[in-house]
């Protein structure tokens, strides 16, 4: 019941064998070989054994990224297996001789693993039914940097590791990455391999397929660019989807229980998520184009661009000024002043084609453009609209939709749509 005051007692024992690994441990044992004297050992293998160099070559066929220790008479001094000679080939079995290796760029290939960044000698099948060289690396389950002369790639179980590790501790990539190639020297007296933005690219694209595969895309004949809009969200579960989780003849209840399968969506922004005008759509562009939960930006883009001219009705309310200031957001040096969303009012989750950039403020055009893209996806006959200037917004709403794109339009007239302000911000209304 008290561990901690169980060890107390033992604590020395505990530093003394601590201090004990840092050392050769039993001295006079040979190589298992017995041909050498063993001066090596593996930080990441089971054991502390010591090998001599060509035991350890062997032993690491199978495992290129782990980190070695070379006894230099006084202490244990940082190795490598590319320094001792290792070459990882791929294209073939672990072990089998390939026939026309071609090394990577300047025999200089870095990987980026769990245990740190790792600097490898690496040599790419040049077989004649070899595999293009970005595909060799996927297969050895290690993820390139680029399609083309791959030089960098992260280990699928890195990726794996900091996608979970992103949503359960928040901690940043920049961060993660750092504190990974302080596993290599944290005296700083080394120099690292700087990849920070070969690991952004490829979280990016990690996470972008998963997404594609958690939504079946990767078994479809016509492949990803067949997605449709809004195919990759994830839906709220109880928000009334027909076919789904309503019954049949959902539509023919009377009204006293078809308010049941009413939707409630809640439409905000948020002027934090601020976007600086630093890149562009050629150096960074898009992978979902509308497939999640953002809107299709060149849809989207042309909609506004379009509506530049209309200008926006005034707003009649007595003390909420959030229409009237909209034009007054500071937008220098920014692409995007913030983001609007739609959300599921119930269950906090965001609707696919829900959310999109603002471009200067909270403004009609943008807001009504992410609710008619969001509600596209429900064929339900009651809505229940919050919004904390819904007051002033719902007025000539229909009449705005005209003017929207066709495939954005609704039929209202056959609907009960009902407007509320949420009870947070009715003080600001009065």
């Amino acid at each position: 019941d008290t561990p901690l005051l169980a060890w107390i007692p033992e604590r020395q024992a505990f530093l003394d064998e601590t201090l004990r690994l840092e050392g050769r441990g039993n001295a006079g044992i040979s190589c298992r070989c017995g041909l050498a004297a063993p001066l090596f050992r593996c930080r990441d293998c089971f054991g502390t054994q010591m090998f001599c160099q060509e035991c350890v070559l062997q032993s690491h066929t199978n495992n290129p990224l782990h980190r070695i220790d070379m006894w230099n008479d006084l202490f244990f001094q940082r190795s490598t297996l590319k320094q001792m000679g290792l070459r990882v080939q791929l294209g073939h079995e672990p072990g089998e001789t390939c026939y026309n290796p071609r090394p990577s760029a300047g025999d200089d290939f870095v990987v980026i693993d769990v245990h740190g960044v790792h600097e490898i000698a690496l040599d790419f099948c040049g077989c004649a039914s070899a595999q293009i060289r970005y595909k060799q690396l996927l297969r050895a389950r290690w993820y390139p940097a680029t399609t083309s002369d791959p030089r960098t790639a992260a280990t699928f179980s890195l990726l794996e590791h900091f996608h979970i590790l992103s949503f359960e501790s928040k901690v940043s990539a920049y961060e993660f990455y750092h504190s990974l190639a302080r596993r290599n020297n944290n005296a700083g007296l080394s120099h690292i391999r700087d990849r920070y933005s070969a690991f952004m690219r490829m979280i990016h694209e990690w996470r972008h397929l998963r997404q594609l595969r958690r939504a079946g895309r990767g078994h479809d004949p016509a492949g990803a660019k067949a997605t449709t809009a809004g195919e990759l969200a994830v839906l709220c579960p109880a928000c009334p989807h027909p076919g789904k989780n309503l019954p049949q003849d959902w539509q023919n209840v009377p009204l006293l229980v078809r308010w049941k399968y009413a939707l409630f969506i809640a439409i905000d922004a948020n002027f934090r998520l601020k976007r600086k005008a630093v890149s562009s759509d050629n150096r960074d562009p898009s992978l979902n184009s509308g497939w999640a939960y953002f809107v299709e930006e060149a849809a989207y883009k042309s909609y506004l661009a379009d509506q530049a001219g209309a200008k926006q009705d005034r707003s009649t309310c007595v003390s909420h000024n959030a229409v009237n200031m909209a034009d007054t957001k500071s937008s220098h040096g920014l692409a995007a002043t913030g983001v609007g969303a739609v959300d599921c009012a119930r269950h906090d989750m965001k609707l696919a084609n829900g959310v999109g950039d603002l471009q200067k403020g909270e403004k009609y055009i943008n807001m009504d453009y992410l609710v008619f893209s969001a509600l596209l996806a429900f064929a339900v006959t009651m809505i229940n609209i919050s919004y904390d200037i819904a007051c002033q917004w719902h007025k000539n709403l229909w009449t705005r939709m005209e003017a929207m794109p066709p495939r954005l339009h609704i039929s209202h007239t056959s609907m009960t749509v009902r407007f509320f302000v949420p009870k947070f911000h009715l003080k600001a209304h009065i």
